[in-house]
Order: C-alpha cells, then sequence, then structure tokens
C-alpha cells in the first residue's frame, strides 16, 4: 500500500498570551493598543468617516503619532515572529511539512465594528489588540488511505489540540483540503 500526501489550508486565529508578551515586550501592548484606539477613535470623529479604517490608513496619512506607530511596528513584528516560531515548533511532529502563506497581526485588518456601535470601544480595543495573529498555512499529512473529508477534520482537530496550549486562545476559522 502506498502513502498519500493530503495538503490542507488551515486559517487560525491565536491568542498569545500576556506572560509570554512581559517576557519579550518592553512596551506593554495594552497600553499601545489603549493610545492607538484613543486616536482612531479621535480621527473618526474629527473627519466623521462613518467607519474605522485598517491600521494602515493610519499609518499612509500619518493620522497617528509616528513614534505609536512605530512601537505598533515593533510589538507586531515581535508578536509575530513568536506565533510563527511557536506553531513551526508545536505542528512540526504532527504534520510532514507546514508552509506558512501570511502571518499578520490582527491590526492590520479592516475592522467590523461601526462608529454607532454601543460597544465600539470594546470592540476596536479587541480588534487593534497587538496580541492577537491571524495566520494561513498549509499542513501536509502522510495518510496509507485518502480520505479527504476525514483528512480536514483530523488536522483542524490536531492544529487545534497541538496548539490551544501554547495560547491565551486558538481559533480555526476555515480549513480546505487541496488538491
Amino acid at each position: 500500500m502506498s502513502l498519500n500526501f493530503t495538503s490542507i489550508a488551515l486559517s487560525l486565529v491565536v491568542i498569545v498570551p500576556d506572560q509570554s508578551l512581559e517576557q519579550q515586550l518592553a512596551a506593554s501592548p495594552h497600553v499601545v493598543t489603549d493610545e492607538l484606539v484613543e486616536q482612531i477613535i479621535k480621527y473618526e470623529q474629527q473627519y466623521q468617516l462613518g467607519y474605522y479604517p485598517a491600521l494602515d490608513f493610519f499609518i499612509q496619512n500619518k493620522a497617528v503619532e509616528t513614534d505609536l506607530i512605530d512601537a505598533v511596528q515593533n510589538i507586531s513584528w515581535v508578536v509575530t515572529s513568536m506565533v510563527q516560531n511557536e506553531v513551526k515548533i508545536k505542528l512540526r511532529p504532527a504534520f510532514s511539512n507546514i508552509k506558512f502563506e501570511t502571518i499578520q497581526p490582527l491590526a492590520y485588518t479592516m475592522p467590523t465594528v461601526r462608529p454607532t456601535d454601543m460597544h465600539s470601544l470594546e470592540k476596536l480595543s479587541e480588534h487593534f489588540s497587538l496580541s492577537t495573529v491571524k495566520l494561513n498555512l498549509i499542513a501536509t499529512l502522510i495518510q496509507k488511505v485518502v480520505d479527504k473529508p476525514a483528512a480536514q477534520s483530523f488536522a483542524k482537530n490536531l492544529a487545534y489540540r497541538w496548539l490551544k496550549d501554547s495560547f491565551a486562545d486558538v481559533k480555526i476559522t476555515s480549513s480546505a483540503v487541496i488538491g
């Protein structure tokens, strides 16, 4: 019987625990996030945008203090490096191959919260949290029998099980068998 390689695309959102961040960072990500959210809300109120743009908008338009952007970028770099390293270490024994497609702090994506939302401050703070990272990867399993639905479910469960102890939260947002 031959061995088959099954590749599964996984999308995850992980939250790095505060204690891990405290060991690696000089600045508190919570303080930086709070200041960032405060400046984003002020900008939206001043220009009455009707929505909160992605972080890149504020960087390109110099709408946020330069020192704050430097702190955000430095923390983001450290956090994404920590996540990539931890995921690689934890999942390498479980899969025959792991290929990272994207690793991005959630703060760099478009927020889904609107200024009219009663809980916009809380939701923005959660969205712009520098400890939350979204990643897409391709994991390859070696199987004796090709069962794509079972492989997909197995890969999701395996990734969650192997990562849950390393992060404050792990969400598998999507999975799909490739090929």
